[in-house]
């Protein structure tokens, strides 16, 4: 990871931060926040995934792999916008999805760095702790405050993640 790519995840990991104590100080607007923000996050980065599929990945080998996701992230991104009035199992749904897939695939990723010696245990933790999240969550999906929290504390672990691998040492393999 270079310089640019280090400070690069030390600001996002700034502003997951902050967006995390703002939904944490307002709860009530938590869930509207929610899907505002994913929504245009999706939105931003279908048409990003779009504008390199057109200017470069379209002369790549698997190229058309970025124009599919460039128009299924565009498509979920407007779903969400579309539906930002909606109610809250939409971001419940959402939610619960996105627990389920960090922890099973920190979990898989974890067993694979352990059988390659490579350092495994932070990834572990990582999962268990989305993975624990996710029953939380489930067990407490009748109130929409207790789902801003549970994002919240999804963000904040995302957020350590992030800081963590930036200041991670890279690794460098010279091959003879």
């Amino acid at each position: 990871m270079n310089k640019m790519s280090r400070i690069k995840n030390l600001i996002i990991a700034a502003v997951m931060i902050v967006f995390a104590g703002v939904m944490l100080a307002w709860p009530q607007f938590g869930t509207p926040m929610i899907m505002l923000v994913v929504g245009l996050y999706l939105l931003f980065y279908g048409i990003y995934s779009l504008i390199f599929y057109f200017t470069m990945a379209i002369h790549m080998v698997d190229g058309k792999r970025v124009f599919y996701r460039g128009i299924l992230l565009l498509d979920l991104g407007v779903f969400m916008l579309s539906a930002y009035r909606g109610s809250e199992r939409l971001v419940f749904l959402y939610l619960m999805l996105m627990l389920a897939a960090s922890g099973a695939i920190d979990l898989v990723r974890a067993l694979d760095f352990r059988k390659q010696g490579a350092s495994w245990k932070f990834r572990a933790v990582m999962g268990v702790v989305c993975i624990l999240l996710l029953i939380s969550a489930f067990i407490y999906r009748k109130e929409p405050t207790t789902l801003t929290y549970m994002y919240c504390i999804g963000m904040f672990v995302s957020a350590i993640n992030r800081v963590v691998s930036a200041f991670r040492t890279t690794a460098i393999v010279y091959i003879p």
